[in-house]
This record gives C-alpha cells, structure tokens and sequence, in this order.
C-alpha cells in the first residue's frame, strides 16, 4: 500500500514537470529584440563567452532556428594598434579588386543580401574603398594583423567593418568573424579580380 501511494506520488510530481516543460514559449520580434543584444557577455553561462546574439528566453525543440536580422554592432577597430602592414600584405591586397561574393552566419540566412555587389579596392596607403556597381560607397582604412592573420577594416559598413580571421588560397580569402574583436560568426567569401567590377 505505502509503495503504491509513493509511486502515485512520483506519478503526479513527474507529470507536473513534463507539462511544465511542455508550455509553449512564443517568440515574437517584439521580445526576440529584448533578447538579442550585440554583443554581450554571457556571465549567466559562467564561461564568460561572447557571442553576437545571446537569447535568455526558450526556444522549444519544434520551433525553427530563431533567425536575426540585424547589423552586427559597431566596433571600434583599433587599426593604429597594429605595426604598418608589411609590403607583402600591401601588395597582395592592391593587386585588384576583390568581391564579396558570399556571406554566411547560422543565425541569420539572409546576411549574404548584405554583401551582394560589394567590392573593395584596397591602396597601399592602408585605405580601401567599398564600391556598387564601379562607384565608391565607402572609403575607410585597412591594417593586417601578421601573428594572427586577421585583417582589420575600419568604416561606415557595419557589415565590413570588424577583425576577420583571414584563411587565404592565392586571389580567394574566407573571412570569419571569430576573433576577440568579431563575434559575430559571419564568413565571407573573397574572390579577388584583375579587372574592375561591372558597372550594373
């Protein structure tokens, strides 16, 4: 008798508790904003790690992957931090034009829109230009970190401007924003062109 009152009572404590779970969280943009701040540091985690968005609210099992569509937040980019890019690094990115033919990032499928025919021209004075169809948008400074292999880019784009973990084959870079300043977990694809970019 006392076994079977202890096991109605796990009974009913366990069903509380799967119903508990089950309640269904609603994620709406108007909290979705609450949530997502960029970037911060997650202290609650106890790791200490930064991530471009961090969600405090639930996001059950059945619900498809939260998607943000936002800039990444404005970073200050210590370009006069660095030593002045070697000649090789000068050379290499003012060699041509180089376009931003794809992005990527979990948490937002649609940031390669943001980067569709946008290409830069780099100078060996460390400045670059961001052009649309042949015409400067942009114009801002570059510097390259040697130990790291990180390009540093300063300017108005928040799309571009950040540090980028640079992994190079000859005239075709992938950038990631994986570094201590970039937490965004964008990757972009670099193809360099000998030519200027088309004018439509």
């Amino acid at each position: 008798m006392r076994i079977n009152i202890l096991l109605g009572a796990l009974v009913v404590c366990l069903g509380y508790l799967t119903c508990k779970n089950l309640q269904k969280t609603t994620v709406t943009p108007a909290n979705l904003a609450e949530t997502a701040a960029q970037p911060q540091e997650d202290e609650s985690s106890g790791y200490g790690w930064k991530a471009s968005h961090v969600f405090h609210s639930e996001n059950p099992d059945s619900a498809p992957t939260v998607q943000v569509s936002a800039p990444p937040a404005r970073v200050e980019v210590p370009i006069d931090a660095l030593p002045r890019a070697t000649a090789s690094h000068k050379a290499y990115l003012s060699s041509g034009w180089w376009n931003l033919s794809m992005a990527y990032q979990p948490s937002d499928t649609l940031v390669h829109l943001h980067y569709q025919g946008k290409w830069l021209h780099f100078r060996e004075d460390q400045t670059f230009d961001i052009l649309i169809k042949n015409k400067v948008v942009d114009t801002g400074r570059w510097n390259w970190d040697e130990d790291k292999n990180e390009i540093y880019l300063s300017c108005k784009d928040p799309y571009i401007n950040n540090t980028w973990h640079v992994t190079d084959r000859g005239f075709l870079m992938i950038w990631k924003g994986n570094t201590a300043l970039n937490v965004t977990g964008i990757q972009v694809r670099v193809v360099g062109s000998g030519t200027p970019p088309p004018e439509n």
